[in-house]
């Protein structure tokens, strides 16, 4: 695995790690949520975004073309989790200003995370179609001859 992929791949695992800890903070009494959170809801969120991630994860350890694309979506779906939360925080919450403003803040360090993930995933991108293209003219040259 190139460095371009690791850092890639660290980075979903961040992403992930910042969307798991702004699930739990919401299910804490106080966040003072108009609908609270039930605990058995927020194991179902935590349950499915570990598997999202994981598997598009270990696609692209496993080199699978695609798997870029899938964590990319999925990034993009957790992104829209962080907008989600923080919406909720600001508009259906009773707490206190530090704390919904603290939460705000939390959903803000995870979009960017995930914005600096993307950034990485399209570096990672440019530097493996070069070494693609690369290749490609090695071969040609060694055809020609």
């Amino acid at each position: 695995m190139k460095a371009e992929e690791k850092k890639v791949v660290w980075w979903a695992v961040v992403s992930l790690g910042m969307f798991l800890v702004m699930n739990w903070l919401m299910v804490l009494p106080v966040m003072k949520l108009h609908a609270t959170i039930k605990l058995s809801e927020a194991f179902q969120v935590t349950y499915i975004a570990i598997a999202f991630y994981a598997a598009t994860l270990i696609l692209a350890i496993l080199k699978v073309k695609v798997s870029y694309y899938l964590l990319a979506a999925v990034v993009a779906i957790y992104t829209v989790g962080f907008v989600g939360m923080a919406n909720v925080m600001m508009t259906n919450s009773s707490a206190n200003v530090i704390i919904r403003v603290l939460m705000v803040a939390i959903a803000t360090v995870g979009i960017t995370v995930n914005l600096y993930w993307f950034m990485l995933a399209y570096r990672m991108r440019v530097v493996l179609q070069k070494g693609h293209r690369e290749k490609q003219a090695e071969k040609l040259k060694d055809l020609k001859k």
